[in-house]
């Protein structure tokens, strides 16, 4: 009886100490393309996007439970295909194996939010590193960009997600609009 009991209160104990430890939430990542066309490429070239962040989190909330969300998409995919999206958009032909190779990778790509009873702010900071070899030659350049967001009580999460996805949706403007990347490209 005594054993039964011991598993029982075991088993108790067990299920309030799980319930105490919250999983990170997901981060759900969907940037889109919409600038359209800013420059004629007119070549093919394969695409590589390289996850070199030293912590893969996406968006750390300061102070709470759980305190770290996780990207429910694989980061690089979902950045590949924001870019794949505007380097067809601006005629480039994105194929498997191509002269021309554009390896992006990614630094940084994280929003800090901290929040008290009254208000939160949500620092996004992101950092990409563009190369580009083509014949011989190699062209590579930095591109980073910040985004903040606050508003009152708590954060919304995809009030933050939305936050990122416009980070990266700009980061790959700015990459598209590089007046010395797009010509290297292009010659």
């Amino acid at each position: 009886m005594a054993k039964t009991l011991y598993s029982v209160a075991t088993a108790g104990l067990l299920t309030i100490l799980s319930g105490c430890a919250a999983a990170p939430k997901a981060v759900i990542m969907s940037p889109e393309y919409s600038a359209g066309q800013l420059v004629q490429l007119n070549t093919p070239l394969t695409v590589n996007v390289v996850d070199l962040r030293t912590s893969k989190f996406t968006v750390k909330v300061l102070d709470t439970e759980p305190a770290v969300y996780l990207p429910d998409a694989n980061l690089p995919v979902t950045v590949s295909a924001v870019l794949e999206q505007a380097l067809t958009a601006n005629n480039a032909n994105v194929v498997p194996e191509a002269k021309t190779n554009l390896t992006l990778e990614i630094h940084r790509f994280l929003a800090v939010v901290s929040e008290s009873y009254s208000k939160h702010e949500s620092n996004a900071e992101a950092e990409f590193k563009v190369s580009v070899s083509k014949g011989g030659n190699t062209f590579t350049k930095s591109y980073t960009g910040t985004r903040t967001l606050s508003g009152s009580l708590k954060h919304d999460q995809a009030k933050v997600e939305g936050q990122l996805n416009t980070l990266a949706e700009q980061l790959v403007m700015h990459i598209m609009e590089d007046k010395e990347l797009t010509d290297f490209i292009s010659q």
